[in-house]
């Protein structure tokens, strides 16, 4: 079965199964951002999105932790409040950093991972800076962290997340939606490859030893049709690249969250059928958390804080 008819399956599917697809579209903001070259004009969005992208985040997570972490549950764990260091956390990405879908606002992943973190004795508290944004490509955030837009949280940055492709691939199933060929996809791997070392590559001239997560992506189509495809093939292409970048520099982790979303037995799906939603969002969470435990960033994380035993 070629690419066009699978994708063709699965959009019939979808529509007589009463459901609707969510394609992410291209950030807006961030497209006005990359076309500015005027410094004053850069400095003056620069604000404007970081009082866009940040207030809301802050206040998910506050609500978050006001909701599952009471200080005066028996079961938390006593934090050294002499030795225990706070922990910024900086997630980068699209839509799965955002957060999409999840039903709860707990900010996806990106909550429930500071949530985890916040119960270590090594940290006091976790100040999350969520730069995720729907729609986002790697030539997008490339341009935005080569201008500078995020050196602040960067250098402050004691973990950085980043989920990164997923809108790269559709966007060359936009492009040739009724003439997909496999050698689109093949070619703009390369290029996607060359973005994503790029993005690594800046990220570490801000901060070379910050605790990087890599997280891959999954294939949503795979929900409406059991056959193993060309598409599934696809994105376990794009998902090695993230793991051989991940692979090179000796902070970073892989995730690979490709399996959970290979069915929606586990209704794990949102109802656009494309985003996880708060149960996705909480499996994502246990593969990211035990990632980091096969990585050692626990460890990695105390020397980066400052933490001593």
């Amino acid at each position: 079965m070629n690419i066009w008819r699978v994708f063709l399956s699965c959009l019939i599917v979808l529509v007589l199964s009463g459901c609707t697809i969510s394609i992410d579209e291209p950030d807006p903001q961030a497209e006005r951002v990359e076309e500015q070259t005027d410094t004053e004009q850069e400095t003056t969005n620069d604000v404007e999105q970081t009082q866009e992208e940040g207030e809301p985040s802050k206040n998910a997570l506050t609500k978050f932790f006001e909701h599952f972490f009471d200080p005066s549950t028996e079961d938390s764990p006593s934090v050294d409040v002499e030795k225990a260091k706070p922990l910024h956390y900086l997630a980068l990405g699209d839509s799965l950093t955002d957060g999409v879908g999840d039903e709860y606002n707990q900010d996806g992943y990106v909550g429930r991972l500071a949530g985890t973190l916040q119960t270590w004795s090594s940290i006091s508290e976790v100040e999350i800076e969520n730069r995720g944004k729907r729609g986002r490509r790697s030539d997008q955030l490339l341009k935005l962290i080569k201008k500078g837009h995020y050196d602040e949280e960067l250098q402050q940055a004691g973990l950085i997340s980043m989920t990164m492709g997923g809108n790269d691939v559709m966007k060359v199933v936009k492009q040739d939606l009724f003439n997909l060929k496999r050698d689109a996809f093949d070619a703009e791997l390369l290029a996607y490859k060359e973005r994503y070392s790029k993005i690594v590559d800046n990220i570490r001239a801000k901060n070379p030893t910050a605790p990087l997560l890599l997280i891959g992506f999954y294939n949503p189509f795979s929900i409406v049709t059991r056959e193993a495809n060309e598409f599934d093939t696809i994105i376990t292409e794009w998902n090695r690249i993230i793991e051989e970048i991940a692979s090179k520099d000796t902070n970073a982790c892989y995730v690979s969250v490709e399996d959970l979303f290979d069915s929606n037995e586990e209704l794990v799906y949102h109802t656009d059928f494309f985003h996880p939603n708060a149960k996705g969002y909480e499996k994502m969470t246990e593969r990211i958390v035990a990632s980091m435990e096969l990585c050692g960033m626990e460890q990695k994380i105390k020397q980066e804080i400052g933490f001593e035993e």
